[in-house]
């Protein structure tokens, strides 16, 4: 049997090597801790490596089909471009060449108008109606071309689809050309549709009939659709010549050009501040509205009574 100063010495001997195990167990566990999370980061470490080799093999895949979709849009637009002058004739109406007396028919006209003088115009093609609104947010859609001013989140206001478009500057009219494989008309051209073979002052003939045949005068106040006078159309069967919404033409525009212009196919001076409008709007009256009648405004300019038709010659779609 062991003593009792034995017992108390083995008591406190177990005590104590007791005590040491747990401290040694307390000071190995933040170093456990710190293992385990070494561990654990080494999983997400691996884990992380991993992702991004497939990412970056994404990547490769993503890059080589953006390339396939780029050639293969590249050729759609080629094609795009190939069809659209057959496409662009079977929407607009040919003018047939000819001769006819182009500006003021007499000593009485606004000088810009005079003097009256003989122009040849070579076949070409223009648009049976102003563009609409429809026609530009197409373009704006497929292109990312701004849109006019007044649209609201790149569309135009409800309702006016078939209102001529505006708020366009002679820029805007053209790459809206441009893209669509047709240009402007030449202000020569454009007087050759809206006079017809018969050579009327205004689309319809030699009177003018207030409110029936075109949007003029501000009886209404606004734009309306580019079909709404069927019975102001030019004998070419053009609809909106007259009122409704200048259009843009190619021409630089000079007061005195018709002193100096060529007698076949004039596309106006070689350079100048602004650019022919032609056909009046739904705010002028009768003078405003003879198919004669010459203003201009800065190419950057945009107004809500300019608007623009689109034509192309008979032999290309650019010219």
């Amino acid at each position: 049997m062991f003593e009792s100063g034995e017992w108390l010495w083995w008591i406190l001997t177990a005590a104590l090597t007791l005590f040491f195990v747990i401290e040694l167990l307390n000071f190995n566990k933040p170093q456990q801790k710190l293992l385990e999370r070494i561990d654990s980061q080494d999983h997400r470490r691996v884990e992380l490596r991993q992702r991004l080799e497939q990412l970056k093999e994404d990547e490769a895949d993503l890059s080589r089909n953006m390339e396939m979709m780029d050639v293969e849009w590249g050729e759609l637009e080629e094609r795009r471009k190939e069809v659209l002058p057959d496409a662009n004739k079977r929407r607009m109406t040919k003018i047939p060449a000819g001769s006819f007396v182009m500006g003021g028919p007499d000593e009485d006209s606004p000088k810009n108008e005079l003097p009256s003088h003989t122009v040849h115009i070579s076949t070409f093609y223009v648009g049976k109606f102003p563009l609409t609104n429809q026609d530009y947010k197409e373009f704006v859609n497929c292109t990312g071309y701004k849109a006019p001013i007044h649209w609201q989140m790149g569309t135009f206001p409800t309702g006016m689809g078939q209102h001529p478009v505006v708020n366009v500057s002679w820029t805007d009219a053209r790459a809206y050309a441009e893209w669509c494989g047709a240009r402007l008309l030449t202000e020569a051209e454009w007087e050759r549709a809206a006079k017809g073979p018969e050579e009327y002052p205004y689309p319809w003939g030699d009177r003018f009939i207030e409110n029936e045949r075109c949007n003029s005068n501000n009886a209404i106040g606004m734009t309306t659709p580019v079909n709404e006078f069927p019975e102001g159309r030019s004998s070419f069967g053009i609809w909106d010549m007259s009122g409704n919404v200048y259009e843009w033409c190619w021409d630089c525009y000079d007061d005195e050009f018709y002193e100096s212009s060529p007698p076949s196919n004039p596309r106006g001076p070689d350079g100048g501040q602004e650019h022919v409008i032609r056909g009046g709007s739904f705010g002028e009256t009768r003078a405003g509205l003879r198919v004669t009648h010459r203003a201009s405004c800065a190419e950057s300019a945009t107004r809500d009574t300019i608007g623009f038709r689109i034509g192309m010659s008979a032999d290309d779609s650019s010219s």
